[in-house]
């Protein structure tokens, strides 16, 4: 990833309800490249500065947003509404744009990220995690900037998020249990599961081949550890879920 010269807070967005996003701009790109490293490091991620976790600071349970809304009626007049029981489209980061390469939709994409969030977001909130989003849907022109050479990956169409959890204790270690759960408890809710070091990629409804349907690169950067597919039967002993 390259280095970008550091922002000011003028590149963040806020939505009224206090959700950090990003303009869809080289700008916008730089600010969201400095908030991922500063937890994530230089392999990808976001700082709780402009980081999604859904309710406080005090270690409880979220409350269930309001009235979430159904992402076939998306525009983004609903930006900062709920798309499922506890996170909002605004936890995305940036707006959804048509994708012409990977033929989808602005609503097509905000579609894909209502599921992941009813699919693997809302779940693991409901199982007490306190995760934070570090880094959600990602337009192709910011993808590209983080060196992708095409817009068909899961982050640019909305399929795909990297979460970990933030606060006192080894990330490293907070991430292997939350890939761990997601593995052994989780499984048929993901199409991609990588433990990255300090963060877990997870994709819903992607169409990743069973031989790298679950990874593992611990330094967050390639090369990637194939682990024997959804079953994850090559794991080493400390990220072994069965």
């Amino acid at each position: 990833m390259c280095k970008m010269k550091p922002t000011t807070n003028a590149a963040r967005k806020v939505t009224p309800s206090g959700e950090v996003y990003y303009e869809d701009t080289p700008q916008g790109h730089a600010a969201a490249i400095e908030d991922m490293q500063k937890t994530m490091g230089s392999g990808a991620g976001e700082s709780q500065q402009g980081s999604s976790q859904p309710g406080g600071d005090d270690g409880a349970k979220p409350a269930p947003q309001p009235d979430p809304k159904d992402c076939s009626t998306y525009t983004d007049a609903l930006w900062d509404t709920a798309c499922s029981k506890y996170f909002k489209f605004s936890q995305m980061k940036y707006k959804p744009v048509e994708n012409p390469e990977a033929k989808l939709s602005a609503q097509q994409i905000a579609c894909n990220w209502q599921k992941v969030c009813q699919n693997v977001l809302d779940p693991l909130v409901d199982a007490g995690f306190k995760i934070t989003i570090s880094s959600g849907y990602r337009t192709p022109a910011f993808d590209k900037s983080l060196g992708a050479k095409n817009s068909i990956g899961d982050h640019p169409c909305g399929r795909a998020v990297d979460i970990q959890i933030l606060g006192q204790g080894d990330p490293s270690l907070k991430a292997k249990d939350l890939f761990k759960h997601i593995g052994k408890n989780m499984n048929g809710s993901f199409s991609q599961l990588i433990y990255e070091g300090r963060w877990v990629h997870v994709a819903h409804g992607g169409n990743s081949p069973e031989v790298v349907s679950v990874l593992v690169a611990r330094n967050g950067t390639a090369p990637y550890q194939q682990v024997g597919g959804r079953s994850g039967s090559r794991l080493d002993p400390d990220l072994k879920w069965a």
